[in-house]
């Protein structure tokens, strides 16, 4: 079945496709705007963050024991530094003084 050809029709029917356009064209160019990009993806971090933090918060209340161990591991990886240093400095000190050092010959004098 083929349409009458009523010029009248097919410009009413033109002009509502270019309104619809013109629409769906103003929506892309408010989404693309820079601001609201950057807004959009605020709350998509706000969002995977709080999700993050929920699920975290669940596996430490199911297992309390295995988070305490992967935290102290952790701590202890980070803090390395200063635990080998006070080891060191530990057995600096109950090593005494060395042969010939200054402080024995000062005392022979």
């Amino acid at each position: 079945m083929t349409l009458p050809r009523d010029p009248d029709a097919a410009r009413a029917r033109a002009r509502a496709a270019r309104d619809k356009l013109m629409a769906t064209v103003g929506t892309v160019q408010e989404r693309l705007k820079p601001r609201n990009i950057a807004h959009e993806a605020m709350e998509n971090a706000r969002h995977s963050v709080s999700t993050i933090a929920r699920e975290g918060t669940e596996a430490v209340r199911e297992r309390p024991w295995l988070a305490a161990a992967v935290t102290s591991g952790i701590g202890l990886v980070l803090a390395r530094g200063w635990i080998i240093d006070i080891f060191r400095k530990g057995k600096d000190e109950t090593a005494g003084p060395k042969k010939g050092s200054a402080s024995q010959d000062s005392t022979e004098g």
